[in-house]
């Protein structure tokens, strides 16, 4: 094994998100000495969750045939002659019933059969049929994908075209209940018609990896197959339509040790399983395995135990688990809600006795021989897995009173639900107790009937929850997980059905076996970058720390505002004293001016709102009221009394940026001036006109400064600042400040002679050349939000305010969060870094690190490859609407320069979809390289991008052929902005610069893990995990159906072209797809980032003196590039800009409601429009509709923006 150096410390675990600072990995905690030293490997051995698929008997032929599964309601109904009357039988006198399908079926009708075939009727349905023909036929096999169609063998005892079967099922419940007697019967018939067959050979071959055309239906069929077998074993399932499959209660205790875990008073317990997928890669077929838990609400409080779980504890006061009062409930709307909400997620049994039976009925039971325990148990009534539906007369699904119901009984009697379960079978109500609404069979029972059924918890987010799975997942961490997938294999392999069979026996129907012995590989580590602040340091496992550290490239936080959400002034005086110290530690440029603001005038930029009454957007707009009063006005007399001006920047309104100085009102209520820091040959460098005694006047003056030290010399106002309780001037002989004395103030007066007089300023008035109105001015720069816990509401409108409104970078603290805080200089720490990342922007391009990496015997500063020659680097990330909400929200992110740590991000709307529309793209593309082009000018000779490098996120294998779509939209949108004369549609290999569309998926189920303690990094509770950097590349996994094939005839055109933009590199590689664990876990199983390269031209062509995109160039390239998210010193999962659009995408996602209700800003009406869908029209996406009054009481819409963020100066938003 070789090896490269690395240090040998282990830090702790951090958290980093934007409402503070985490733990272990900054200011002192958690690092130094741990387990993991010695020298970091450059390859070792890792096992994957991959079970290799074969064949069982190479010399037998088992074809596979499909069918088509249709399933019609049916029911007995009599027969009736030509007259109309019922026909009976002779002998017995009994009606002849006829098995007859209903009209409306299952296959006929969409909007039942969509509702019918998302529930488990139609595997229970299947299941029962297959049961029922093994008792006759122990042959027969049938596997089912839970819809319309059927997967059997050639030997599956099914005749070869058409087939019908009649099946009863129990209506709510399983067949084997207990109470299934008490259920009602439901009639199907099932028609099962053959589609086509696969020939075995056909199989073979793929499976063996000789032919891959059939890779992908068979990974389908193979699928289907699985999970049925697994049903038929008695396997429970989390949804009709998934693969996953959770081991029968018996075998639970078996997975944890025979001890559940459970929650809320042992009536939830966490259920263990497996899924099972077929994947295809060119060496054959393996079968990946995941270990999933889940909760489920428990039926009793103890398996086997007839402890049932009811809805009502009158002993805890619960209905639901929801805390009420009995008596008050009617009245208590806020109970009621959240009542309601409760019982929403819920699936329950309900079970009831009968205490006045009929006698009618029971003598008849007596007359036919029914045993006193039998008429008993007929007074017991039950229904099976109910849940709350909406009555549509009421328009609700609960009443909170039996007495507030009343219906027809008879034709002319109104009765209560009180009264009719009185009357009817003497059960006394408590009118204190809610009836639900069940559905119209049913009808309204009382909730004190209702008990818990057994069924998947919904919205299992409960605190104890999430800690109890993560605990559970953390005991089968890194190489444990090696001995529970063995565990869990082994069990299904072993699990005998009902038909005495076990799970390998079912598979070998197929001819088909699976070896439990995972897969054993070969992985490469990469090499880390070299991480570089004003000095280096070496990362230990991903994760590096601030401790002692200046930033490479500090920002400047030259003024902010608070918005204090907690009332606590004190610890909010004490976070920001600290921040200031800590920063400033930093190398964060705090001018003294600010500090003297934040340590000793906090409450004058600070906008309290305790009860948030404002929540969000008015209470930061106030809080940058009072900063601006402070900063601009100079409210305080900060600057004016120690001759300086608030240092910031501006931009005009054409968007050129400016460093400047405000020049504050020279009386109440007057103008505020701006000079701007330009050479004497711009008309912009002039700051005043000014008028003499004699009324002679000038208008091309700029303000200068003397000081006592020098009488002759005159200081640009720039070169001036203030410190450590003294005006300091820039020497630029020295190469340094120094301590200077003020005198007074002057104009530097340039005359049309081309003459230069200076005129002191007590001697003449003075105007404003430019002022405050002229351009927008950064002030704030930051804004910090002192939230007093992380509830996701007000967190969401505050971010809605930065991204959408105002443009102004937040800071979130939590009260709680830096109140626990041991160490609150570690706290600064971590912020330090978001609010330098924050802070980057086009004039100041701020980093906290930077990073190299090795060539040959040279340290090449930034990320491999990216800085050849100017290269886009795009992120992609998506947020989908939940349920009805219909908006998909795209962030999108570059990086700005060779370093990858800068970046800026937009966001659009699109109606819901996976994939990215032409519009979209194509705005994307341009506005980013437009961005991309302003950043680098004077760093390159010509910045506009010569190649693309594209990471997008979310897109699932099924998507990949669409990914050809958004490949077109971004050169029809690069052809706009390089060749628009071009004659091609959309853009071509002559107008664009060679593109790589790189996927990246992070919801996969693959695992990596060492395959031995000394091929990994220690992990907690003693488990070993990949080391940072682990990738795997190995044919053996990586799957097929990727990449888009460059043709001959392209690259015989590159090789023609002979231009310096495209030089052939070479021919391209079958496949670029590899997985990466970027960072390094301490707890849990690290779970890599599946990157699948749909296309890579840049492997294959480039600019002159570029080298190719390489698999080991792009591997390199991305890894690096995961060490580069500002607000955390650690290597993270997936590369930064996808990290930074998803969360942006995931804000603005939160905050569309607020934008649909409409929002004002600053005299204008912000509203989220929705075009109509109107043919012909070219772009109905939904945009923010802008308007103004103009002045005569009627709105006009002045813009329409379908980038949702508001630019900032700052511009790495979602930082």
């Amino acid at each position: 094994m070789s090896y490269h150096s690395h240090g040998g410390s282990r830090s702790g675990r951090g958290r980093f998100d934007d409402r503070g600072g985490g733990r272990g990995r900054f200011g002192g905690r958690g690092g130094g000495g741990g387990r993991g030293g010695g020298p970091r490997p450059t390859e070792c051995n890792v096992v994957m969750n991959y079970n290799r698929l074969d064949v069982l008997d190479p010399s037998k032929q088992v074809d596979l045939l499909v069918y088509k599964v249709t399933i019609k309601t049916a029911r007995y109904v009599p027969q009736v002659n030509e007259a109309g009357e019922k026909v009976r039988n002779p002998e017995t006198g009994k009606v002849v019933l006829v098995f007859t399908p209903w009209d409306t079926s299952v296959s006929e009708d969409d909007k039942f059969k969509k509702r019918f075939y998302a529930s488990e009727k139609p595997w229970r349905i299947i299941k029962k049929l297959i049961k029922d023909r093994q008792a006759s036929d122990p042959s027969f096999a049938l596997d089912y994908d839970g819809c319309e169609m059927a997967i059997a063998p050639a030997s599956c005892g099914l005749p070869v075209e058409a087939n019908e079967f009649r099946v009863c099922i129990k209506q709510d419940c399983e067949e084997d209940n207990p109470d299934a007697m008490k259920v009602k019967n439901e009639w199907f018939l099932v028609s099962l018609t053959k589609t086509h067959d696969i020939p075995f050979s056909d199989i073979a071959a793929a499976i063996t990896g000789r032919n891959s055309d059939l890779a992908e239906e068979l990974s389908m069929k193979l699928n289907v197959i699985m999970k049925s077998i697994g049903v038929q074993l008695g396997m429970l399932q989390l949804a009709p339509n998934s693969s996953s499959l959770l081991f029968p209660l018996r075998e639970q205790f078996k997975l944890f040790n025979n001890r559940m875990i459970e929650t809320d008073h042992n009536k939830k317990f966490l259920l263990s399983g497996i899924k099972q997928v077929a994947v295809f890669s060119s060496t054959g077929c393996n079968i990946q395995s995941d270990p999933i838990v889940n909760w489920f609400d428990k039926d009793k409080y103890e398996i086997d135990r007839s402890d049932k779980i009811p809805l009502i504890d009158g002993r805890a006061s619960t209905i639901a688990g929801v805390r009420v009062r009995f008596n008050t409930l009617r009245s208590d709307l806020r109970a009621q809600e959240e009542v309601l909400s409760a019982l929403s997620k819920l699936t329950f049994n309900v079970e009831y006795w009968i205490k006045t039976p009929d006698p009618k009925k029971e003598e008849a039971m007596l007359a036919q021989g029914k045993t006193a325990q039998e008429i008993n148990e007929s007074r017991r009534r039950v229904f099976m897995n109910q849940s709350l539906r909406l009555d549509q007369d009421s328009k609700t699904k609960i009443k909170w009173s039996p007495d507030d119901h009343s219906f027809q009984l008879g034709e002319s009697e109104t009765v209560t639900v009180t009264q009719y379960y009185s009357r009817r079978y003497g059960i006394a109500l408590d009118v204190n107790l809610p009836v639900v609404h069940i559905g119209k069979k049913h009808g309204w029972l009382p909730l004190e009937f209702c008990y818990q059924a057994f069924a998947k918890t919904r919205d299992a987010n409960d605190t104890s929850m999430v800690q109890a799975v993560l605990q559970h997942y953390d005991k089968i961490a890194g190489t444990y997980f090696i001995n529970d997938m063995a565990q869990k294999r082994n069990l299904i392999s072993n699990m005998i059905g009902h038909g005495g069979k076990t799970f390998m026996e079912m598979l070998a129907k197929y001819n088909l076996c699976i070896d439990n012995a995972p897969t054993k590989l070969k992985a490469k580590v990469l090499i880390p970058p070299k991480i570089n602040f004003r000095e280096s340091k070496e990362a230990t496992n991903g994760s590096f720390d601030l401790r002692n550290v200046v930033f490479a490239n500090p920002a400047e936080l030259n003024s902010f505002a608070v918005v204090n959400f907690t009332g606590d002034k004190h610890a909010l005086q004490e976070y920001v004293n600290v921040q200031l110290e800590v920063a400033a530690g930093h190398g964060i440029k705090i001018p003294q001016t600010t500090m003297i603001v934040g340590r000793d005038h906090l409450s004058s930029i600070t906008y309290d709102d305790r009860d948030a009454v404002h929540q969000g957007p008015e209470a930061v707009r106030r809080a940058i009221e009072k900063a601006r009063d402070v900063y601009l006005n100079d409210s305080l007399n900060i600057f004016r009394q120690n001759h300086v001006w608030f240092r910031t920047t501006c931009e005009d309104m054409n968007g050129q940026p400016f460093n400047c100085l405000i020049l504050p009102p020279q009386n109440h209520g007057g103008e505020i001036g701006i000079m701007l820091d330009v050479t004497e040959q711009s008309p912009l460098y002039y700051t005043h006109a000014i008028e003499l005694s004699d009324h002679r006047t000038c208008a091309t003056t700029r303000l200068i400064v003397k000081i006592r030290q020098s009488r002759e010399a005159c200081l640009n106002p720039f070169d001036v600042r203030f410190r450590n309780g003294r005006m300091q001037a820039w020497n630029s002989k020295m190469e340094g400040w120094g301590d200077v004395d003020f005198d007074r103030y002057c104009f530097e007066c340039h005359l049309t002679n081309g003459d230069v007089v200076y005129v002191d300023a007590r001697d003449c008035k003075q105007t404003y050349l430019h002022k405050e109105g002229d351009f927008r001015i950064d002030c704030p720069s930051m804004i910090t939000m002192f939230l007093p816990d992380k509830g996701k509401a007000l967190y969401d409108r505050v971010k809605f305010t930065s991204n959408q409104l105002c443009g102004i970078q937040t800071q979130c603290v939590v009260l709680e969060s830096f109140k626990r805080q041991r160490n609150k200089n570690q706290y600064a720490s971590n912020i330090a870094a978001k609010l330098n990342t924050k802070l980057s922007s086009t004039i100041a391009k701020a980093e906290a690190w930077r990073s190299s990496f090795k060539l040959g015997d040279s340290d090449i500063a930034g990320i491999p490859w990216v800085g050849e020659c100017p290269t886009l680097v795009i992120g992609i990330g998506m947020a989908h609407g939940m349920g009805g909400d219909a908006d998909t929200v795209i962030g999108a992110s570059i990086c700005l320069d060779s370093e990858c740590m800068r970046l800026t991000t937009v966001a659009y709307l699109q109606k819901k979809a996976d994939v990215i529309n032409r519009n979209t793209m194509k705005d994307i593309i341009t506005e980013n390289w437009d961005h991309y082009c302003e950043d680098n000018k004077g760093v390159y000779e010509d910045p506009s991008p010569q190649r693309i490098l594209v990471y997008r996120d979310g897109m699932s294998d099924g998507s990949f052929g669409r990914a050809n779509d958004e490949i077109d939209y971004i050169r029809e949108a690069i052809k706009t902005k390089t060749n628009p004369s071009c004659l091609c549609d959309r853009g071509c290999k002559l107008c664009c610069p060679p593109i790589t569309f790189v996927i990246c998926q992070s919801q996969h189920h693959v695992r990596m893990v060492p395959a031995q303690d000394s091929d990994g990094y220690p992990v907690g509770r003693g488990g070993v995990n990949v080391h940072s950097g682990t990738m795997v590349d190995d044919n053996t996994i990586i799957e097929l159906g990727t990449l888009l094939k460059i043709t001959d005839d392209d690259i015989s055109y590159v090789r023609e072209l002979n231009s310096p933009s495209k030089v052939y590199f070479g021919p391209p590689s079958p496949s670029y797809d590899f997985l990466l664990t970027a960072q390094g876990g301490l707890k849990g199983t690290s779970k890599p980032i599946y990157y699948r390269v749909r296309l890579n031209e840049n492997a294959v062509w480039g600019p002159k003196g570029c080298t190719a995109l390489t698999k080991e160039n792009i591997a390199n390239c991305t890894h690096q590039m995961c060490y580069k998210y500002g607000s955390a010193t650690k290597a993270v999962r997936e590369v930064p800009i996808i990290k930074y659009a998803k969360k942006l995408a995931n804000q603005i996602l939160s905050s569309l409601k607020y934008l649909r209700e409409g929002m004002e800003w600053e005299g204008k009406n912000l509203h989220l429009e929705y075009p109509l869908d109107n043919e012909g029209d070219k772009d109905i996406r939904p945009y923010v509709s802008v308007v103004m009054d103009n002045g005569n009481g009627i709105e006009e819409e002045i813009d329409k923006k379908h980038n949702v963020v508001k630019f900032s100066f700052h511009n790495h938003l979602a930082a």
